[in-house]
């Protein structure tokens, strides 16, 4: 009986699979009998899990994201970016499964590829939420009307209040991230110890971090209103670069690279200000006016050695305001305002900087 002709469609799709297994890898599948590891103690090693169903002699490999496919005798692995790797199938030996170690070499090799690609990917791994004054310090107070509708409002409640919303926020988002806050309570650290918080974080080269300061406003001019967000004025000059950290490096570099880093920070803290500001609008609607984006030299911004931006949610000396900011559902509002702008920042961030794949 004379064999049918494969389906071309078939063997397109074979092509295309096998134009993505590497060079090396090609031909190691008729590679002969080879020696092979236990493959539960291979996970192990990887620090993966094991699934494996004996009736279809089908299993995975799950390390973190990355996933690996294989059949029981079938030379042919899936690798969770869409290659395909020909290398020696695994082995069913009744007591356990066994991977030749060509196969768990290349594997081991592929998942040491996509821990570099990670560690090559630019990424915001830190955000320090700086809920202003608060302890022997109570910011801004907004004192109004008179007997059961007398409203005594105080700036470093409402701004605990929105940076507790927020950071609970955004840890539910990116547990993977440091989410950081300067103060949880009715305390006072010092405005050193805010901005020192933020720069003794230890990165890695790739890792960054923002500050963002809550504040609430206040105006001899009762008639004041709005919400506003500031960044570091670029005319001001600071050190951001430290000579410790850059070894080796000529004296005459350092004022250069702290120049470029400069107005890196710069940069990015305008967009990261835009962001909130753009955040704000859309959740608070027309209960609240935007006030813009402006530069300012507030200790916090001049010091930190990070984008950093300073938010006023609104004004404490304003009636109507207060009012609207000793609501629990407005600061909410407040709150999911400037998580959507740290959002958006750190999406737009974390893909603009993105290395390229090896």
């Amino acid at each position: 009986m004379s064999s049918l002709p494969r389906p071309r469609i078939a063997a397109a799709f074979l092509a295309a699979i096998l134009a993505t297994i590497p060079a090396a890898a090609q031909g190691t599948a008729a590679a002969g009998p080879a020696a092979s590891v236990e493959l539960s103690a291979l996970a192990g090693g990887w620090k993966a899990s094991l699934d494996y169903d004996p009736l279809t002699g089908t299993g995975r490999i799950l390390r973190g994201a990355d996933l690996v496919r294989f059949k029981v005798g079938l030379a042919l692995y899936s690798l969770g970016t869409g290659e395909a790797l020909r290398a020696p199938a695994v082995m069913d030996a009744g007591t356990g499964l066994y991977m030749p170690e060509p196969a768990a070499a290349a594997i081991g090799e592929w998942f040491s590829r996509r821990d570099a690609e990670r560690a090559s990917r630019f990424s915001v791994a830190a955000i320090l939420i700086d809920p202003g004054h608060g302890g022997k310090d109570p910011g801004a107070i907004g004192e109004h009307g008179a007997g059961a509708a007398r409203l005594r409002i105080a700036e470093k409640d409402v701004v605990l209040s929105i940076a507790l919303d927020l950071k609970a926020r955004l840890s539910a988002l990116w547990p993977e991230k440091a989410i950081l806050i300067t103060r949880t309570g009715d305390t006072y650290p010092s405005l050193d110890e805010r901005v020192e918080m933020g720069n003794e974080v230890e990165l890695a080269p790739n890792e960054a971090i923002i500050y963002v300061s809550i504040h609430a406003n206040a105006s001899f001019n009762k008639g004041a209103s709005g919400y506003e967000v500031w960044y570091l004025n670029p005319d001001y000059r600071r050190t951001v670069v430290d000579a410790e950290a850059v070894p080796g490096v000529d004296a005459g570099v350092l004022p250069i690279l702290n120049a470029m880093l400069e107005e890196e920070y710069t940069t990015e803290s305008v967009f990261l200000a835009t962001a909130i500001l753009e955040g704000l609008g859309t959740a608070l609607g027309p209960a609240s006016a935007s006030r813009g984006v402006r530069p300012e030299e507030w200790f916090v911004v001049r010091n930190a050695r990070m984008p950093s931006v300073l938010v006023e949610v609104g004004f404490v000396t304003n009636q109507e305001e207060a009012r609207l900011l000793a609501d629990p559902g407005h600061l909410r509002k407040l709150g999911e305002g400037i998580y959507n702008g740290i959002v958006a920042f750190v999406d737009h961030f974390e893909r603009r900087k993105a290395a390229p794949s090896p």
